[in-house]
Order: C-alpha cells, then sequence, then structure tokens
C-alpha cells in the first residue's frame, strides 16, 4: 500500500519579510540621504541604502521561485522523494526502504539566527544500515530544506505508521 503526503520548506516566508522589511528600510534611508547637506552623512546614507536596496533585490529573486514542495511517496520497498517548484519536478530521489535505519528531525543543518527567530523550524537527519555518516533527508541544492511544526508531524507519522 502506497502512502503519500505534500509538504512545503518553511524558509519563503523569511524572505519575504526580509524584502519588505529591507525594502522600507532602503527607502527610509534614501529619503534621509536627499534630505542630508555634510558631505560625511550623506555618503554613510548613500551607501546604507544602496546596501539595503541590494538585500531586497536578493530577498526578491528569491521570493521569485517560489518555495520547494516535496512530494514523499512511501511504498513497501522503498521511498520516493520528488521535488517541486512552481508545479515542475526539479529532482527525483530513491531510497531502499529496509535501508533506512533511522529519520529524526534536529537543528543541526538550521542557522542560529533563524532558529531565534523561529525556534520550531528543523531539517530531517536519516541514517541507513550500510553506513555510518548521517545524511538530510531532504536536501536541495546542497542546502538542507527546513520545515515546522506540521511538516515534520507529517513526515514522522508516515514514517511510523507501519504499512
Amino acid at each position: 500500500m502506497d502512502k503519500s503526503i505534500t509538504i512545503s520548506e518553511e524558509n519563503y516566508d523569511f524572505w519575504k519579510t526580509g524584502a519588505l522589511i529591507s525594502g522600507l528600510l532602503s527607502i527610509i534611508i534614501f529619503t534621509v540621504f536627499w534630505n542630508l547637506e555634510d558631505p560625511f552623512w550623506i555618503s554613510i546614507t548613500r551607501l546604507g541604502a544602496f546596501v539595503f536596496f541590494a538585500l531586497t533585490i536578493l530577498c526578491y529573486l528569491q521570493i521569485m521561485n517560489g518555495p520547494i514542495e516535496i512530494t514523499m511517496t512511501v511504498t513497501d520497498e522503498q521511498v520516493l522523494v520528488s521535488y517541486y517548484k512552481n508545479g515542475k519536478k526539479i529532482q527525483k530521489e530513491e531510497f531502499k526502504k529496509n535501508s533506512i535505519k533511522e529519520i529524526s528531525p534536529t537543528t543541526s543543518g538550521v542557522n542560529f539566527l533563524l532558529l531565534k527567530f523561529k525556534p520550531t523550524i528543523k531539517t530531517f537527519r536519516i541514517s541507513f544500515t550500510d553506513t555510518e555518516k548521517n545524511l538530510y533527508l531532504f536536501e536541495f541544492s546542497g542546502r538542507p530544506l527546513l520545515f515546522g511544526k506540521t511538516a515534520q508531524e507529517k513526515v514522522l507519522q508516515l514514517f511510523k505508521n507501519p504499512s
């Protein structure tokens, strides 16, 4: 019997908030720059406005791609993990079910600053029977994907229920 879930990464909202805050700060600092007359403070505020404008652009580029959605299907013999971005399948992974020793949520791949803002955010570690090395279960472009509490519960529930 096949069981399947679809979850979405949690980090997407962080980029939206970052773009909004840095955009507002860029406008405010540029307005201050426009109204100053001292050359020293003009150069400092111009630099600050540029930094926040560049940060706004970088955050917008992250938002433009959209969040990564993961569909995980567990069959009797294997675990299929498919990654989707904007409805297109961009990556697919297969694991043999009998080689999986343990799957557990962990904060080891999470930036310490993100943990301060969202303490429930975690990534998943997977350990196999044929190796001692722990790997990230959900990894895209070399970075572990982060999930909120509800997505963590869905993944753990998927592996707790025997088929």
